[in-house]
């Protein structure tokens, strides 16, 4: 025991020598309190095509609500015909239109576009320039005609229009220029970009792909050059865009987090608490809403509104204005190390106590040295999540594990363990945030890998270390006749509600489970009282069961190691909320918070009730002799 507690005051030291990353983490995490809201130029010119208020006017009041920033697409012919500075036209639409007409006009064979001459010289210039098309006269009008094997087409990007940037930043708005990743994009294409760059203009990729893929060599060409004009880039969240990983790393992370909502799909106010959510609890910095659809000055009326109610319900923490990536967090290499370490001594304690013999447990530390040593060679980080998986598992283990030899089950033991538990919890956490750490991480590009086996693999742990003696035993004593053994319907039963059990908790794991609409009403409940809601499976579950397990257990030890098989979930729980690194430390160590104290007190509560109803029963029985 003395020789124990040498090594987890060494283990101590460590972890208080690595704080210092996650003291830098949460200094940047911090310090990045600027939100900025965004909406699509586009969806502004459309409101003015059936209204009496024109664009300047519509940004002058979104202005006023709160908007800070607008989208702008790149200038193609289908653009331009979409906001009606022009019309295009194939050869076999003009062919329709003349042939019950008077006018006697023959179309040209070549199959091709007939695009309008625009009134703004501007755009006139815009086309000529970078299209080259030819002109024709049909019916005395002249045309653009545009022949389909030309090589330029109908997307080919024209750069960006300048009078709408103009008019963009004549109201004080920050603009965002969104890129496609189109065929024909080119060089002379970039330059034109860079032209209406002003040092710190920032890029929104559309679609599926980042701006050059799958052309490693190009892609990372141009990314160099945005990034060297000052630009940050977006990354949309939930989307998957290719080659943005890469593009992440070549600069060095320098990303800012965006969320995008509809406000079609759901209320202003839903809406409203949807993205205040996403700034408050993701590290989410750039707000891009889309405008409803209908009668345009009830679509401006709903964008104010929007815009209104999310200052209104945002947090005083954060402040409207423009989105910054977030400053660099240094990983240094000693700190790893220092981590690593404090890893192989955590795992050999966490073996110690699983294991009673002293050969696994230095087999245990050996190999933890050995995934260490193999990640400082070869430096992959695929090394190093593997090791914090690891981690993940034997924390919640240990947690568990360590609290069985507690002796009676009084109030203040129970009390001790549950502190005993949590405190092994957060031991393991700091190694886990310790090896994960830095802007790969904060911005969601680099993730902790294998939450569904951090999820299943303590619970199966705990149940076959709890019970293998007793399984071992009937195995034993009956052998093959367990095959022959009656099985009756009501073992059926319970055997699907366990595996309906099992396969709706793993279900409910990551982003990909659904609530039911009391679940929502409840969560919607917390934040409104405490900031950020406490995780369900932790204080109503895990916890409280953990509780009672440990007050049960001394007095009937079958029914406490069935408990304490559920109970691990609330610390297993706890570790996952940690390993995602997106969301902010101080909205995790709150929720955790939240858990472990609420948790304790049902926990409580269901000791309580126990003794009242083991009292109750007690009494009806000794009356009934």
């Amino acid at each position: 025991m003395m020789k124990q507690k040498w090594v987890w005051g060494v283990l101590v030291i460590l972890l208080l020598i690595s704080s210092v990353g996650l003291y830098q983490r949460w200094n940047v995490e911090t310090t990045n309190n600027q939100y900025e809201m965004v909406v699509p130029y586009e969806e502004l010119n459309t409101l003015t095509h059936d209204s009496t208020f024109t664009v300047d006017e519509v940004l002058s009041r979104l202005k006023n609500a709160g908007l800070t920033s607008v989208s702008l697409n790149p200038m193609t012919l289908v653009e331009l015909d979409n906001q009606g500075i022009l019309s295009i036209y194939t050869d076999k639409m003009l062919m329709e239109m003349l042939r019950f007409s008077m006018v006697d006009e023959q179309i040209s064979e070549v199959p091709g576009y007939y695009i309008s001459i625009p009134d703004g010289q501007y755009y006139e210039q815009v086309i000529l320039d970078e299209i080259n098309p030819e002109i024709r006269t049909i019916a005395g009008e002249e045309f653009y005609f545009l022949p389909k094997d030309s090589g330029k087409g109908l997307n080919t990007f024209l750069g960006y229009d300048e009078s709408v940037i103009h008019e963009i930043t004549e109201h004080g708005l920050d603009y965002v220029l969104r890129m496609d990743n189109a065929v024909d994009f080119d060089q002379e294409a970039m330059d034109r970009v860079l032209e209406v760059h002003n040092g710190d203009t920032n890029i929104l990729f559309h679609g599926e792909e980042v701006i050059g893929f799958p052309e490693l060599e190009k892609m990372n060409n141009w990314i160099r050059q945005l990034h060297e004009a000052g630009s940050s880039f977006y990354m949309i969240e939930f989307a998957k865009q290719h080659g943005f990983q890469t593009l992440a790393r070549n600069t060095d992370y320098d990303i800012i987090r965006l969320h995008s909502i509809d406000l079609n799909q759901k209320t202003l106010d839903e809406s409203a608490n949807q993205v205040v959510r996403a700034v408050k609890e993701r590290n989410i910095r750039s707000l891009f809403f889309h405008l409803t659809y209908g009668d345009p000055e009830e679509s401006l009326e709903d964008a104010e509104e929007f815009l209104t109610e999310v200052q209104h319900m945002m947090p005083g923490g954060f402040q409207l204005g423009t989105a910054q990536p977030y400053e660099t967090i240094p990983v240094l290499l000693w700190n790893t190390l220092v981590v690593l370490l404090a890893g192989i001594v955590f795992t050999y304690l966490a073996a110690a106590r699983i294991w009673k013999w002293r050969s696994l447990s230095i087999i245990a530390g050996l190999g933890m040295t050995l995934l260490a040593l193999l990640y400082i060679v070869l430096d992959r980080l695929v090394i190093l999540q593997g090791f914090a998986l690891i981690i993940a598992i034997v924390t919640p283990i240990y947690a568990i594990l360590a609290s069985l030899d507690m002796g009676v089950g009084r109030l203040r033991d129970v009390t001790i363990q549950y502190i005993k538990a949590i405190a092994i919890s957060f031991v393991g956490i700091i190694i886990v945030l310790g090896l994960l750490n830095g802007n790969a991480f904060i911005t969601g590009m680099e993730i902790f890998r294998g939450v569904k086996l951090v999820y299943v693999l303590p619970i199966a742990f705990v149940g076959v270390y709890l019970f293998w003696q007793m399984a071992f035993r009937i195995l034993r004593e009956n052998g093959p006749r367990l095959l022959n053994a009656e099985v009756k319907y009501w073992h059926l039963l319970v055997f699907l509600g366990l595996a309906a059990i099992g396969l709706y908790y793993v279900s409910r794991t990551g982003n990909a489970g659904t609530a039911s609409d009391m679940e929502l009403l409840l969560r919607h409940k917390l934040e409104e009282w405490l900031y950020v809601r406490p995780r369900t499976k932790e204080f109503l579950i895990g916890f409280p069961l953990f509780i009672v397990a440990l007050y049960v257990r001394p007095k009937n030890k079958l029914l406490g190691n069935l408990l304490l098989i559920p109970g691990t979930i609330g610390f297993l729980s706890i570790v996952n909320t940690f390993t995602h690194f997106h969301i902010p430390l101080y909205i995790s160590l709150l929720r955790t918070f939240y858990s472990i104290v609420i948790g304790y007190l049902i926990g409580l509560l269901l000791i309580f009730i126990i003794k009242k109803c083991y009292t109750y029963l007690s009494s009806k029985l000794a009356k009934a002799r």
